[in-house]
């Protein structure tokens, strides 16, 4: 029995039992970033496990550096998909963050933000205020040796009506939740994202009362918090009659699909309303490609561009759908894929970590722009608002001359921006999603 004081939730001793299927054999080490920047035993996969196994057997007592070495993981899942014995990570990982900072407890800087900040729209809005104003480059800001993700002039929710209608035959409707940098950071491109389904026929709901999706605070051990913020949307999202709820970052709709499943276990109030919701999560690039991929034909402009593909690690490792923006670049004439090495390798951002351990952040950072520029022409594309914002942060204080942009920028562009769109017959085989 782990040697803790306080009784253990029920999915915190599911999670823990999936530490038991771990054979100790050592190739999840082979695809942790952390562990090829510090190499480190302690902060490899397998490490953590044995970490957890001898607090289990009451070899340890939880401590700080305990806290330090879970903390110490991007939650990119790579183990997971490289396990053989199975043991699902993304349970253990959080279940661990969370056992740990009820023992041990958190700094108050961060139990202040998760507690106080992130549920709260009136502190949440002053906080993003001051990230305007303090200074730093264009798209970051620091504050005490951090480096943070900048919030733009304007917010989605003044860019973007609550309802959009569509631009063409009514195809149907969907709830859209962008996400909290995506709302925030880059609010832009959330607006693009709900133009292309506007434009495609589909009446775009964004509901201005929604709430981050709790994976900050989930993610750090703090599922109170979380499931309070995945309650708030339950209500919000559960009350519309729409066909699908579709999120364009890979984080926000891997936490809908799977991490919220810790939140609302068997048996508990929320768990049906939560299967229910979930019955009608779609990824934003999987529904689109579901969508163009049902036409016969689709007009899309020519871009001539060469284009190296980041794999997003929620896209790719949580929610396997890494082959969806390729697929989707596809259906424009003139783009050119050039494959890189490690294209599924984490970018470096993690969350909380790239806060809690910036340098080691911005050294995984490098280590994946290095493999991503294949050529000097080719733009980096990526899945995730989180990956955007660390490959274009890093790449400006590298002083690169490289261009990274949402595969949703690249899209908006041959759809909607501008010339005389050529239609393209579509190819069902090759085009179909999973």
């Amino acid at each position: 029995m782990m040697k803790l004081d306080k009784e253990l939730s029920p999915h915190a001793r599911a999670a823990l039992a999936e530490v038991e299927k771990c054979t100790s054999c050592g190739l999840c080490k082979d695809v942790c970033p952390v562990f090829a920047l510090s190499l480190r035993e302690a902060e490899s996969p397998r490490g953590k496990i044995n970490l957890l196994r001898a607090l289990m057997e009451e070899d340890l007592d939880p401590t700080s550096e305990g806290v330090d070495i879970f903390n110490r993981c991007l939650l990119c899942y790579a183990c997971q998909d490289a396990c053989p014995a199975g043991v699902k990570t993304e349970r253990v990982w959080i279940s661990a963050r969370e056992i740990l900072a009820n023992e041990v407890g958190r700094p108050f800087s961060k139990s202040f933000f998760l507690r106080r900040v992130l549920p709260a729209p009136r502190v949440w809005n002053i906080a993003l205020g001051l990230g305007r104003i303090l200074p730093g480059g264009d798209d970051s800001f620091r504050i005490r040796g951090m480096q943070l993700p900048r919030p733009a002039g304007e917010r989605i929710n003044r860019l973007l009506p609550e309802v959009l209608e569509p631009r063409t035959q009514h195809t149907g409707s969907v709830a859209f939740f962008p996400g909290c940098l995506l709302s925030e950071v880059f609010p832009h491109i959330g607006l693009k994202a709900a133009e292309i389904l506007a434009n495609l026929g589909y009446r775009v709901i964004t509901p201005a009362d929604r709430v981050c999706c709790g994976a900050p605070a989930f993610n750090n051990g703090d599922l109170t918090t979380g499931r309070k913020l995945a309650e708030r949307n339950l209500e919000i999202m559960t009350s519309l009659d729409v066909d699908a709820v579709i999120s364009p970052d890979a984080t926000c709709g891997g936490a809908f699909m799977h991490e919220w499943d810790l939140l609302f276990p068997a048996g508990s109030l929320w768990r049906k309303t939560y299967l229910d919701f979930r019955e009608k999560v779609r990824d934003y690039g999987e529904f689109l490609l579901r969508l163009l991929s049902s036409r016969s034909v689709v007009e899309t402009r020519p871009l001539e561009y060469q284009v190296t593909i980041h794999d997003s690690c929620h896209l790719s490792h949580l929610q396997h759908k890494a082959d969806v923006p390729r697929k989707l670049l596809s259906f424009i004439p003139g783009i050119q894929i050039i494959e890189s090495k490690q294209s599924d390798l984490c970018c470096g951002f993690g969350g909380s970590y790239s806060v809690l351990y910036p340098h080691d952040s911005r050294a995984i950072a490098r280590r994946k722009l290095e493999y991503l520029r294949t050529d000097d022409e080719a733009m980096i594309v990526v899945g995730s608002p989180g990956c955007l914002w660390k490959l274009r942060s890093e790449a400006a204080e590298l002083g690169l001359n490289v261009r990274v942009v949402h595969y949703l920028e690249v899209l908006w562009e041959s759809l909607l921006g501008g010339g005389t769109p050529a239609p393209q017959a579509v190819d069902e085989d090759e085009l179909k999603a999973d």
